[in-house]
């Protein structure tokens, strides 16, 4: 019987987490051949063929002569009118486990995407938080139906998504401190990080961050696992993810083991 375990620094390696590492780092290289990873991973060449095998029978890389290609739509930015309406349903369910994190008093930063939305509008009128933003959705429906005191930061708004790019809010971000930001992410990997879909999105995320003393990602299960183009930063930048019963338990195992908690979001 063939072994699924391999060694890497004295530790037994499951198949599956050495499937996630090999996945992992050809996301992270764009390619990598079979010396390579057999090296990395102290195994046989023959188990990574296999490895490489199985994993692109699952569509998670592309077999090449002698190792494996990343597969374009993990690095590519999709359009968000074609992303923003998928997982409905599983950003619902995140959204109400997310407002059981929101505290009861103090500063929260909400960024745009449609699952913090999705928070935004359950918030309830009697909130007095003292809310930043850069949505434009989220600061008028907060100002109209709750007691937030809401703050916007200015910048150019990008239409998809009614929000603003926080061009003209430098300072402000520089000088501005939260106790709790919800955010969102185009991807997470425990390998990889945190990746958003551009470079000025990775760096205003990344400031988003930093000012936060907690930080909260809302992500559905689609996004894990997952590369978009520019890093934000390592995974343990957050100190909670809220993600869905999508998310396969190797997938959450292997965020929890960078230090980060999640939280599986189910329906009702």
């Amino acid at each position: 019987m063939t072994s699924q375990m391999s060694v890497v620094g004295g530790a037994p390696l499951l198949a599956l987490e050495r499937r996630r590492r090999i996945c992992a780092y050809v996301r992270r290289h764009g390619a990598a051949n079979v010396a390579d990873l057999a090296e990395m991973l102290e195994v046989a060449p023959n188990t990574v063929r296999r490895d490489l095998v199985r994993l692109s029978s699952e569509g998670r890389l592309t077999r090449s002569h002698g190792g494996a290609l990343a597969n374009e739509t993990s690095l590519t930015r999709l359009p968000y009118e074609t992303v923003s309406h998928e997982h409905a349903e599983q950003k619902e369910w995140i959204a109400e486990a997310a407002l059981a994190l929101l505290p009861d008093k103090g500063s929260v930063f909400l960024a745009d995407g449609t699952t913090v939305l999705a928070l935004a509008l359950r918030i309830p009128p009697t909130c007095s938080l003292h809310v930043i933003t850069n949505s434009v959705k989220i600061a008028a429906r907060l100002v109209m139906e709750t007691a937030a005191k809401v703050d916007v930061l200015g910048g150019r708004v990008r239409p998809e998504l009614l929000a603003t790019d926080c061009s003209l809010s430098a300072q402000a971000m520089d000088m501005l401190y939260w106790d709790v930001a919800f955010v969102g992410a185009a991807a997470l990997d425990a390998a990889v990080g945190i990746t958003e879909r551009d470079v000025p999105e990775a760096v205003r995320q990344r400031k988003l961050i930093d000012h936060a003393t907690r930080i909260i990602a809302l992500c559905d299960s689609s996004k894990l696992e997952t590369c978009s183009y520019a890093r934000v930063g390592p995974l343990d930048l957050l100190d909670t993810v809220v993600t869905d019963t999508g998310a396969g338990p190797d997938e959450i195992q292997a965020i929890r083991d960078t230090g980060v908690e999640v939280v599986v979001a189910g329906p009702p």
